[in-house]
């Protein structure tokens, strides 16, 4: 693969890297001659899709160079068996599992792979990209996908790359409205900047909540299509509204957290530096995991040199017991709410 088909590769799998979320587990694996991982760090596991490991798989990919011959059937006997390896372990996103495949050509249909792997039980969905005009290996390329509960698409251009990833998700979503599941997300902290009614503009810290949007007719819901997404930003500071001061006490603060560990609000949180006159926010500001901003409890206390010494590590553990108190008392009135 090389040239354009090799450009159109590498936007496919950026392309499919943004659709992703700090939910979902991720890899790649580049094959040519042998299979290797485009970051031996990762060797052999999923990484959590944050945008931190998004973005450093974005700058691997593109510095990718076609060598050799691929060799499909290793790089899918490796696929699937880290999918099995943590799906059996109870670790990743524990939903759907699948592999993108994306290649400009596939010698055979790799059938003993499949059913060594994959078969009977098909619990690993499999979605091929076939790259470029070539038509020759389409029906293995298709023969792989509709055999294996996923998608088969063809990109020849650029300009397809956006419409056609999106197909997965469609595939993806439709055991949810047949099931009648629709999930609700919460994503990261992110900044925005919002206009007062000053008419000043500031940044503010900002999350979005959306669900799926489905189609309910009686005659297409068995087809489970999606129509769209519903969504709606909600300023940080209106959700701390929930825990008003008062409630707290003189020592208590609010603090919010997604279900990854990571901040979205917290005294401690400091997201923007100064550049001159302009605020401007932190690197990586939004993936600020809990233990940074907060203390670990520790149950014992060590020997101390003198009294005052003493009297300053149990008022530090008295403020770390209030601040989990008030944590508690947080989580019952976002319940309520």
């Amino acid at each position: 693969m090389k040239g354009l088909r090799m450009t159109i590769a590498k936007h496919t799998i950026t392309t499919i890297l943004d659709t992703l979320g700090e939910n979902d587990f991720v890899n790649i694996i580049a094959y040519n001659d042998y299979v290797h991982f485009i970051e031996p760090c990762f060797k052999g596991i999923l990484v959590q899709a944050d945008r931190d490991n998004r973005e450093h798989f974005k700058q691997l990919v593109d510095e990718l160079q076609a060598k050799g011959v691929g060799t499909v059937n290793k790089a899918l006997t490796e696929s699937f068996k880290i999918l099995r390896e943590f799906r059996e372990a109870g670790q990743g996103g524990l939903c759907n599992q699948a592999i993108m495949l994306i290649t400009d050509g596939a010698v055979e249909d790799y059938e003993a792979v499949f059913e060594k792997y994959n078969w009977p039980d098909r619990k690993v969905r499999v979605f091929t990209y076939l790259i470029g005009r070539e038509v020759t290996f389409a029906p293995n390329v298709k023969w792989i996908a509709c055999n294996n509960k996923g998608y088969y698409t063809q990109i020849s251009t650029l300009a397809d790359v956006q419409e056609n990833v999106m197909e997965y998700l469609h595939v993806l979503s439709r055991p949810m409205v047949i099931n009648h599941d629709h999930d609700i997300i919460w994503t990261e902290a992110y900044m925005d900047s919002a206009l007062f009614a000053s008419q000043a503009q500031s940044l503010l810290l900002m999350t979005t909540v959306a669900m799926p949007v489905f189609s309910k007719k009686n005659e297409t819901r068995s087809h489970g299509i999606l129509l769209g997404v519903v969504g709606s930003d909600v300023p940080l500071r209106e959700l701390l509204k929930l825990a008003p001061r008062y409630k707290l006490g003189v020592h208590g603060y609010a603090f919010l957290n997604t279900n990854n560990g990571y901040i979205l609000s917290h005294p401690d949180l400091r997201p923007l530096y100064k550049e001159g006159k302009k605020l401007k926010p932190k690197p990586n500001y939004n993936s600020v995991d809990l233990s940074e901003v907060e203390w670990e409890d520790q149950d014992e206390i060590p020997p101390y040199r003198t009294g005052v010494e003493a009297l300053k590590t149990v008022a530090d553990q008295r403020e770390k017991t209030r601040k989990y108190l008030f944590y508690c008392l947080l989580s019952k009135i976002v319940k309520k709410g």
